[in-house]
């Protein structure tokens, strides 16, 4: 198969200093402006550190890493290595700091692409609960 390409830019990157935070580049800082202390949002992160020729024909692994654990295809794992290394976390904003969102603590690494923030809205990443709180479309 033969794939076109696209590209992604990253809006931040993760940090990790003490704290886990988002620090938003300049030029996105605008996209932020309505997100709020306590808000649930949903992360998009490019695991760079996994990405490479090999580690993207990785179609299944062992959950956890575990040999004792049957091989699994990688869309129903966590694992990073994947076609694309893209890595979803929904996480709380506990603070924010100018161009700083700090969040709960992740397993991404110190300097981890960011490639997009949405705000998490329950009936739409909880389709089988009857409550819709949080923000609307």
């Amino acid at each position: 198969m033969n794939f076109e390409p696209f590209k992604i830019v990253p809006v931040g990157y993760i940090r990790k200093n003490g704290e886990t935070f988002i620090e938003i580049r300049p030029e996105f800082m605008e996209a932020a402006e309505d997100l709020r202390e306590g808000d649930w949002i949903k992360l998009i992160l490019w695991f760079h550190g996994s990405d490479s020729p090999e580690r993207r024909k990785t179609l299944k692994v062992h959950p956890n890493g575990d040999p004792e654990n049957p091989l699994t295809g990688v869309f129903a794992t966590r694992s990073p290595y994947r076609p694309n290394p893209i890595a979803l976390y929904t996480v709380r904003i506990h603070r924010i700091e100018g161009n700083k969102l700090h969040i709960d603590r992740i397993d991404a690494m110190d300097g981890t692409p960011v490639a997009d923030i949405k705000i998490f809205v329950e009936r739409l990443d909880c389709p089988g609960l009857k409550r819709h709180e949080g923000h609307s479309l």
